[in-house]
């Protein structure tokens, strides 16, 4: 084996493209991407064209491929919702994952493809332009039109009339028309399944709720998987950008011919794991036993006959929002104890288990009641993994991945300490120093659109990252601050040993 995939993920962020990199590292793995340029910027498209001719270029040192169809097919994940090609020429560009197999049929090919969310907002930065004045309607008309659906509910039937009355017919049209054309291409998907071309397929849920016109594609097309018995190779479930570190870290494990590790869940509170993230459709318990599952693994119920202990922090009475300042006075309450759970946290270090934590009591960003005790009272170090970042499942999907890599060094008996300890800092420097203090704080003082932006970033992060970093001291320092999006949501840095 050259111990070497490629992937093609959604976009060039850090977290789509740098991160599946990072978590390989982990475990002595080498993951080949395209250069930025190739992958477009927010809503211009990557140059698919391109791509393909990389991928045939790269395809001969490689031992597998992680592939983003949006990327492949749409030029990525925000141009697959404004798409305006035809069917048939995306159904064109997936030829050429028909075309690799047939070249390297000994290697393995997983792909992704996110059944396309809905966003509850006037916000069309990631969105056609019409959303700016309609969103929030086409949202409702979706969750209610469903609810309707589903339940019979006549409240539900009054305000899709309701609705139907303040949407433009030619929007509503476009919108449903865009929709269809990316379900129905989720659906051809299966054919490459059947035929062995593709290893595993993962429909990611992106940005979802308990009704839509989403959950209503997500139904199909379960009941597809049903229909055709794919049940091993087909997974549905919330998530997006973290599910090319996932199926990397699935894709290794069966490369190396390694048994997977078994997860013990380990909450901080009852309540909180029963409770529903934002942006998703399932209690926190099944969106954890979810991204376990899509990694190829499942949960046990005790820490024992566990491989990893998984600890995940939750909301005490629902998840918050960061990033948006939503429901943060529902998080810290005493429908959980943190105190007690970073005990039992340490209580399995010091027996020698693997622990990683997961934090999602709030989307957007790490519980800064969390942090400030957990650092307070465990080495950074010590743990197998840490995340905190946008949804439950991007975060949950990346401290499984995480974990599973410390896991396979170890029963090798390598060392991956220094990368584990890089990516544990990033991670803490990201989530929670940015998402959960800094990006407020520049919020406060300048918008997205202010020129000055950049310079307001790195002034507040390099003086609280310095502060975190003094306490923690893992040995590492910030080398470089930038903003991939040119705006406040997500952050850029590059880090390098402390001198």
């Amino acid at each position: 084996m050259n111990k070497k995939l490629a992937l093609i993920p959604v976009d060039a962020r850090p977290v789509t493209r740098e991160l599946p990199r990072q978590l390989a590292a982990i475990g002595g793995w080498e993951v080949l991407v395209p250069e930025k340029e190739q992958l477009g910027f927010l809503k211009a498209a990557g140059k698919v064209d391109v791509l393909q001719l990389w991928l045939e270029s790269v395809a001969t040192e490689v031992d597998g491929f992680v592939l983003s169809t949006d990327m492949i097919g749409y030029g990525g994940l925000v141009p697959s919702r404004i798409n305006t090609e035809s069917e048939s020429v995306i159904l064109e560009r997936f030829q050429v994952l028909r075309k690799l197999k047939a070249q390297y049929p000994e290697k393995k090919m997983m792909v992704f493809s996110a059944t396309m969310r809905i966003s509850n907002n006037y916000v069309n930065e990631e969105e056609k332009e019409y959303w700016s004045e309609y969103g929030e309607e086409i949202w409702a008309y979706s969750y209610y039109s469903h609810r309707f659906e589903k339940t019979g509910c006549e409240d539900s039937r009054v305000l899709v009339e309701e609705l139907i009355a303040k949407i433009p017919v030619a929007i509503l049209e476009d919108y449903q028309a865009t929709r269809q054309k990316n379900f129905n291409l989720n659906m051809s998907l299966f054919e490459l399944v059947e035929e062995g071309v593709l290893d595993i397929l993962v429909f990611p849920q992106d940005d979802t709720s308990e009704y839509g016109m989403n959950i209503r594609e997500q139904e199909k097309l379960a009941a597809e998987v049903a229909e055709r018995s794919l049940f091993s190779k087909v997974f549905i479930y919330p998530g997006a950008d973290e599910v090319a570190g996932v199926l990397i870290a699935r894709m290794i494990y069966a490369l190396e011919g390694v048994k997977v590790p078994l997860f013990y869940p380990m909450f901080s509170g009852e309540k909180g794991a029963l409770s529903s993230a934002m942006y998703e459709d399932r209690p926190i318990v099944e969106s954890v036993k979810g991204q376990i599952f899509a990694f190829g693994s499942y949960t046990v119920d005790s820490s024992a006959e566990a491989d990893i202990v998984l600890a995940v922090n939750v909301p005490g009475k629902r998840q918050g929002d960061l990033a948006l300042q939503k429901f943060l006075g529902e998080v810290d309450t005493p429908d959980r104890n943190i105190g007690e759970w970073i005990l039992r946290v340490k209580h399995h270090l010091a027996k020698g288990k693997a622990v990683a934590i997961a934090d999602v009591a709030y989307a957007n960003g790490a519980d800064p009641a969390l942090v400030r005790r957990l650092i307070g009272e465990i080495a950074v170090a010590d743990l197998s993994g840490f995340a905190a970042w946008n949804t439950a499942g991007n975060t949950l999907g990346t401290v499984v991945a995480q974990a599973a890599m410390v896991h396979l060094q170890r029963v090798k008996g390598e060392d991956c300490s220094a990368r584990l300890v890089e990516q544990l800092a990033l991670r803490f420097l990201d989530d929670y120093v940015y998402q959960a203090v800094v990006r407020q704080e520049v919020r406060r003082q300048v918008d997205d659109a202010d020129p000055r932006l950049l310079e307001v970033v790195a002034t507040s992060f390099e003086k609280h990252a310095g502060e975190f970093l003094e306490r923690v001291e893992v040995g590492v320092t910030v080398t470089d601050i930038y903003l991939p999006w040119n705006r406040t949501f997500e952050i850029g840095l590059e880090l390098g040993k402390k001198q």
